[in-house]
């Protein structure tokens, strides 16, 4: 199997790119695959980046497999102002690392969890800027939609945002996965910084 195998139609892909001091990280989906470029549904807030999307930029692209995340550049081959906006694909440049490889942070943030008129506290355990892993002695299923803000050590701050159940642990009782995170640019920004700050700091400890 190749790179180009795991591509598909409806997969979620992330765009980033600079824009001034901040990284900034834009969640779509492949429309189409064709033999040079992907087309890209962009989200409906892509027209405040209008001028880091024009045709010539250069992009830097994950793609998020059930076998791991596919990494690329790329080039806008034409502007999201056109019918179709596209991205040169490279085949030779795209680079598969492995589900088992991807790396993630042992967590040492608190999950602060609202539900309904409820608020509790759960652990986490896992961290990604894709998913959230917890443990929790609340009952959850899958598809339920948290109300959550993730409170960061060393005096970080808090994000908040909203995060779906996404899987139950078959083996272990209490432990869950979040995804699909929606939350806002600023706290996307920091999740992003604190993210970079903690997997290049391997002296932090859990307070």
């Amino acid at each position: 199997m190749t790179n180009m195998d795991l591509l598909k139609i409806g997969q979620k892909i992330s765009i980033f790119f600079q824009k001034g001091a901040n990284i900034v990280e834009m969640s779509c989906n492949i429309q189409k695959i064709l033999d040079d470029r992907l087309v890209i549904t962009l989200p409906p807030c892509f027209m405040r980046y209008i001028n880091n999307l024009e045709v010539g930029k250069r992009l830097t692209l994950k793609v998020f497999s059930k076998v791991g995340t596919i990494d690329f550049n790329g080039v806008i081959i034409s502007s999201p102002l056109e019918e179709d906006f596209c991205v040169e694909l490279d085949y030779n440049a795209m680079k598969l690392t492995s589900s088992t490889d991807i790396p993630v942070v042992a967590a040492v943030e608190t999950l602060s969890i609202n539900l309904g008129e409820s608020q509790f506290n759960a652990k986490t355990f896992e961290i990604a800027t894709e998913y959230l892993k917890f443990y929790s002695d609340k009952k959850f299923q899958v598809n339920d939609v948290l109300d959550c803000a993730l409170v960061l050590p060393q005096n970080y701050g808090t994000i908040y945002f909203k995060g779906t159940v996404s899987e139950i642990d078959p083996v272990y009782e209490g432990e869950y996965t979040l995804s699909d995170f929606c939350m806002t640019e600023d706290d996307r920004q920091l999740l992003l910084y604190y993210m970079y700050m903690y997997s290049n700091d391997s002296g932090w400890e859990e307070e």
